[in-house]
């Protein structure tokens, strides 16, 4: 290594066989793809294309494109449709902008991605988102002979042999009887390995500065290894031959999914009963691991099994590319099934790729090959492998492997890149000098020391005038904003960076650096749900996720993205007091402030509903815990997200001995609040959850696939992911053995549970307080309805103020708000704003925190004797808010034209309309057409195996009780006809809702097929009374002739009163 580049030369055969025969095959590899040929790597940064699964979703979506240039005054807009490809909407904006098409050529052109150093493709569809090596020392005798009684053979080609070093600890001074009593621990100092077939002569063991020799003695014999001929017969039969016993305890093992779990029984089965799985594709890696024995003998009946065996996915060969399937011939195949994986998809799993190089026996293997000649082809891949590869170095049993391969790669992508990423090796060296010494100075320095050290970082600009950055190689930078530069109030004390993007057309690219965090157990959470979308909107589900990206430069420092326009619940929170992690209101107020139209908040309430199941499934299936208020962010437009995936797999943070993460997962009243539009659950709610068991069991249905990837990377070093313990807990909350209606099911009281969860929020309370030493003095308090902060200078000075009426409002409860005319400056209008009386206390309360209360007037008080929602109060008030803004605007200057102020007198949306205030839209109650219509009940009702299931999902618009309260709804079934009355089944009961959610599976079971056409289900709904009283809610009568054996019918049903129409 030369600075931050590489030295490469060869090695001569006589030093190194198997690297000397690398290096060959790196010269072969680099011929196939000459530098001059274009269509081989044309240089361009790829926007990833879309697959031909998602290519349906495109259907009936329209892209709208406009056309901005300086031949036209205003810019043109056309829209054209999401399955047409890049060359043609090329085509089009040429027709706008050109005059003589006849000698154009589209080819010519590439449409770039505003901002970034990022091209589509012409053929893509628009809606589509060399060598180091140091040369032996000289051999030393040898120390001890070891004997090891076994036929060479009857080994397997990938036999190795493993010579580890080990070291006793000194006893501690002190008598004899102290050194007997003294336990000598022992520990590893080293270890190397060697690999049979390319002959055992010596080889050598690297502890710290020593070195060790391992001689073999010569054989009087050649020692060959063949790769056997696969066997001509291979028998192939349909499961459903197998007895049903079998098919039972077979279909029990195939659950399983992963064959880490397998007992020697389940191993013996398998085996047995191979000849049965070939239907089951994915069930390949089960029973290739069940295979008595890999010797010689055994191998042509593997290989003909694995020749027989249907053409794998390239998702499920990934299961054979564990350490546990070291034979060449299997992992040649299994790479050879993955080629026909897309760039863009390989970049979803190249950590596990990279992973996956520690298992193989060779440097010239076919799984290094392929990743090669990918990143030979690819810059997004060559980039990403790179820095994986890097990263890996690290690792001190495999950092020799790893050096071979990264030079191996510089080696092939040419002088261009590879100066590339020597400036990013300096970019990233500079700020981790930086990160360090703001980390290690004192609070009040920091800031000072951060811009000094990025002074560096202008030297660094001025020598390279460009550079990618590391998290994106789209992303190219070409200076860095330093004024724009802060850091967060966290133990690591990450960097906050702004970058001038090349690109004059995109904005500047904000980023957080983090030195001294663990970023790659990050980087796998994010990659796994970042599959777990792609799994979702390939299914036609899309959960509106926001998948950020994060990427590890070394042990310890790596880049994570910032996600503009968002804050932290806490900060949100926070605005209604240090308590506000226990009220209903703040997100809703929050999303309504930035979205003050009807239409822009039932949008964002939207988004939210979508992204906070998706998350809600996310984040139990990994066990992501550590999950405070600062951990999950929210955007303006309504997405949620979470962020600092320091804790998971169910490495729950601890408070002493106490679990910190209580619940299943983060869902609280005030995310329920936002999804019901109110404190009472709506139908809104049956969505959200309908949403989340979707989703749960689209993503049980990969189970397979999210542990080939976890399995892979047990050897990666990362703690929490470590044993097979922590890959069973994956398993556990995907439950693969379940069918989808146990799994709704289970799903549906998480979220019971979650809802529930007292110790949620009290964990919030506990992180608000313990955030407050870090609150910074220039962090200025801000208004919850304002969505954003106006000045005296923005907005003009404000003449005078005097409130003139009050109104009536009744959403969400009744109350005043008063009418506040404002007069400015310079400004003939005068401005009419519509504030209530808490708001008014919100904003003395907010610059009490800024001012003494000494340069502040007095307050009217709060608390009144009687009826405080009285024309007469609110008459009073008026007088005394009038006074008080008086005296407020002829303060001092420092006070009267403060932010605060500016931002509270700021018209808003809402004051356009009269009567209304910031409060969240009315509650949307579903109310029955008829007088006799008592609402619906949703059920889903299937026929299998002589057995009836009937799931009671949701019911909607149940009428309250006479006295006004909300019923305690439970829904009682009888099959008819049924003269023995012994047909009753029944829910538990809902409390306080009118639009109760069970998912609670009914059963009956022994009910013949030729029975259902004269079978009804009669369904009631009760309302739970104190001493046995139940209140008749609604019943229907559901006949059983529409039901299809085998099918699910789900649907809704009418309600109605006992003996109406609408019941039967």
């Amino acid at each position: 290594m030369n600075g931050f580049g590489y030295e490469l030369f060869q090695v001569s055969e006589e030093r190194d066989e198997e690297v000397a025969a690398f290096c060959h095959m790196l010269d072969i590899l680099r011929s196939a793809y000459p530098s001059s040929d274009q269509s081989k790597n044309a240089g361009f940064v790829w926007s990833p294309s879309v697959g031909h699964e998602e290519l349906h979703q495109g259907l009936g979506v329209s892209v709208k494109v406009t056309v901005i240039s300086e031949h036209f005054r205003e810019p043109l807009t056309f829209t054209c449709d999401g399955s047409s490809t890049v060359d043609l909407l090329i085509y089009q904006t040429l027709c706008y902008a050109q005059d003589d098409l006849d000698h154009l050529n589209v080819d010519d052109y590439l449409l770039k991605v505003c901002g970034q150093d990022e091209f589509f493709d012409n053929d893509d569809v628009t809606a589509s988102p060399a060598l180091t090596c140091t040369p032996p020392p000289p051999p030393q005798p040898p120390f001890s002979r070891v004997c090891f009684p076994v036929q060479i053979n009857q080994l397997p080609r990938e036999s190795q042999l493993t010579v580890t070093l080990f070291a006793s600890s000194l006893p501690p001074p002190g008598g004899a009887e102290d050194k007997g009593k003294q336990r000598r621990s022992i520990e590893a100092l080293g270890w190397c390995l060697c690999v049979a077939s390319y002959g055992w002569s010596f080889f050598f063991l690297f502890v710290c500065l020593s070195i060790s020799q391992v001689d073999f003695p010569t054989s009087s014999f050649e020692v060959r290894f063949s790769t056997p001929s696969p066997a001509d017969f291979c028998p192939q039969y349909d499961f459903s031959r197998l007895d049903t016993i079998s098919q039972i305890q077979l279909q029990d093992v195939l659950h399983k999914k992963a064959f880490f779990w397998l007992t020697a029984e389940d191993k013996r089965l398998l085996w047995e009963k191979k000849a049965f799985c070939q239907s089951e594709s994915a069930a390949l890696p089960l029973v290739l691991a069940s295979a008595p024995c890999w010797e010689w003998a055994c191998l042509p009946d593997i290989y003909a099994l694995l020749r027989q065996w249907a053409c794998l996915g390239h998702l499920d060969a990934l299961g054979l590319l564990h350490a546990s399937f070291p034979d060449q011939e299997l992992r040649r195949t299994a790479v050879q099934w993955m080629d026909s994986i897309s760039d863009p998809e390989l970049l979803d799993f190249l950590p596990q790729l990279v992973q996956a190089l520690k298992y193989e026996c060779y440097l010239d293997s076919s799984l290094v090959r392929f990743l090669l000649r990918r990143a030979i082809g690819d810059i997004r891949v060559a980039h990403y492998l790179f820095w994986l590869l890097k990263d890996n170095l690290q690792d001190s049993q495999f950092s020799g492997r790893y050096q071979h391969l990264l030079a191996a790669l510089l080696c092939c992508v040419g002088r261009g890149l590879r100066d590339e990423f020597d400036r990013q090796c300096w970019l990233i060296s500079i700020l981790s000098k930086v990160a360090h010494k703001v980390r290690d100075t004192t609070p009040s320095n920091r800031q000072s020391v951060l811009r000094e050290g990025l002074d560096e970082m202008k030297q660094f600009f001025s020598m390279n005038s460009t550079c990618r950055l590391p998290l994106n190689p789209a992303l190219v930078v070409k200076g860095i904003n330093i004024q724009s530069c802060s850091f967060f109030n966290s133990n690591a004390v990450p960097l906050k960076l702004s970058f001038q993007n090349l690109d004059p057309l995109g904005d500047n690219i904000n980023v957080i650096f983090k030195s001294g965090d663990d970023l790659r157990q990050d980087m796998l959470t994010l990659q796994m749900i970042r599959i777990m979308n792609k799994i979702w909107i390939q299914e036609g589900l899309d959960m509106r996720m926001v998948i950020f990206k994060c990427f590890s430069t070394g042990r310890g420092r790596g880049m994570v993205e910032m996600i503009p326009h968002a804050d932290t619940l806490r900060k949100i929170q926070v605005e209604h007091g240090v308590t506000g992690s226990f009220k209903d209101r703040p997100l809703a107020d929050w999303l309504l402030k930035h979205n003050p139209t009807d239409e822009q908040y039932d949008k964002a309430v939207e988004n939210f509903i979508y992204s906070c199941a998706g998350c809600c499934v996310a984040t139990y299936i990994l066990g992501i815990c550590d999950r405070h208020n600062d951990n999950i962010m929210l955007k303006t437009s309504g997405h949620m997200f979470h962020i600092d995936f320091g804790k998971f797999l169910g490495h729950a943070q601890m408070f002493g001995n106490i679990k910190r993460d209580r619940a299943p997962f983060v869902f609280t009243s005030d995310m329920a609040y936002v999804i019901n539009g109110g404190d009472k659950p709506s139908s809104r709610f049956h969505d959200f959850v309908d949403l989340c068991c979707e989703a749960y069991n689209l993503i049980r249905k990969h189970t397979h696939l999210f542990l080939n990837l976890l399995g892979l990377m047990l050897s990666c070093g990362i703690p929490e992911l470590s044993d097979l313990e922590d890959l069973k807990y994956v398993y556990d909350a995907l439950r693969p053995h379940e069918s989808e209606a146990d799994a709704t099911m289970y799903f549906t009281r998480l979220i019971e549970s979650s809802l529930g969860s007292v110790a949620t929020k009290l964990n919030f309370f506990i992180h608000n307080l313990a955030q407050m030493k870090f609150a910074s003095s220039e962090d200025r308090p801000t208004l919850s309805f304002a969505p954003r902060v106006h000045t005296v200078k923005s907005d003009g000075l404000i003449r005078n103020l005097y409130i003139c009426r009050h109104i009536r409002t009744t959403n969400p409860s009744k109350t005043y708000a008063f009418v506040v005319k404002v007069e400015r400056e310079g400004q003939q209008e005068v401005q009419l704003v519509q504030r209530t009386f808490e708001e008014f206390y919100e904003l003395h309360s907010k610059m009490r925190l800024i001012f003494p209360s000494s340069r502040l007037p007095s307050f009217p008080s709060r608390f009144v004797i009687g009826r405080s929602r009285g024309e007469a109060m609110a008459d009073r008030r008026k007088d005394e808010l009038n006074g008080y803004v008086w005296h407020l605007i002829h303060a001092s200057p420092e006070v009267a034209q403060c932010d605060l102020v500016y931002s509270f007198f700021h018209p808003l949306p809402r004051d356009d309309r009269p009567g209304t205030t910031t409060s969240k839209p009315a509650e949307i109650s579903w109310s029955p057409a008829s007088g006799k219509e008592l609402g619906e009940v949703k059920l889903s009702i299937s026929y299998k195996n002589d057995k009836l299931f009937i799931m009671v999902m949701h019911i909607r618009g149940l009428v309250s009780l006479t006295d006004g309260t909300d019923p305690d709804p439970y829904v009682k079934l009888y099959l008819l006809p049924d003269p023995q009355k012994t047909s009753k089944r029944k829910t538990k009961a809902a409390r306080r809702t009118c639009n109760p959610t069970y998912n609670e599976m009914l059963v009956y079971e022994r009910i013949p097929r030729g029975d259902l056409d004269q079978r009804v289900i009669h369904l009631r709904v009760l309302g739970d009374g104190a001493f046995w009283e139940n209140t008749l809610l609604g019943e229907t009568f559901i006949p059983l002739k529409k039901l299809v054996p085998g099918q699910h019918w789900v649907d809704w049903h009418q309600l109605g009163a006992a003996g109406s129409d609408s019941a039967h």
